[in-house]
């Protein structure tokens, strides 16, 4: 079903930037130009789930700069979300390094938590 979406975006001159949380849901943010493929500019959000709306392992399509001035919101609270925004290729090392403490993507994810965990009080 996800390859039938990279199909019809492929055949628009205008690209469509996606966004699909771990549901399998999936939104449209907004058209785009561009002449890459939507595969070359895939991301994947390896931080936790925060209330801003960004769902842990929610997989962008788009540039780098365009996903994240759509996450601008999320982005001022919580500005380490950016570096766990890692591209596919590097997806299962980056899982690796959140997970092992010293790390610090490891440090990322637990900055994020915290200040997550601190807005809501």
């Amino acid at each position: 079903m996800a390859e039938k979406t990279y199909i019809e975006a492929e055949k628009t001159l205008k690209k469509e930037v996606f966004k699909e949380n771990a549901g399998g849901q999936k939104q449209v943010w907004e058209n785009v130009n561009t002449k890459n493929t939507i595969t070359e500019d895939s991301f994947i959000y390896i931080g936790p789930t925060l209330k801003t709306g960004l769902a842990e392992n929610t997989i962008l399509y788009g540039k780098r700069a365009t996903i994240e001035e759509h996450l601008k919101d999320t982005l001022d609270k919580f500005p380490q979300v950016k570096h766990l925004l890692v591209t596919v290729k590097n997806l299962a090392a980056s899982k690796e390094k959140v997970k092992k403490t010293g790390m610090l993507l490891n440090k990322y994810y637990n900055d994020i938590l915290s200040l997550s965990r601190h807005k809501e009080d």
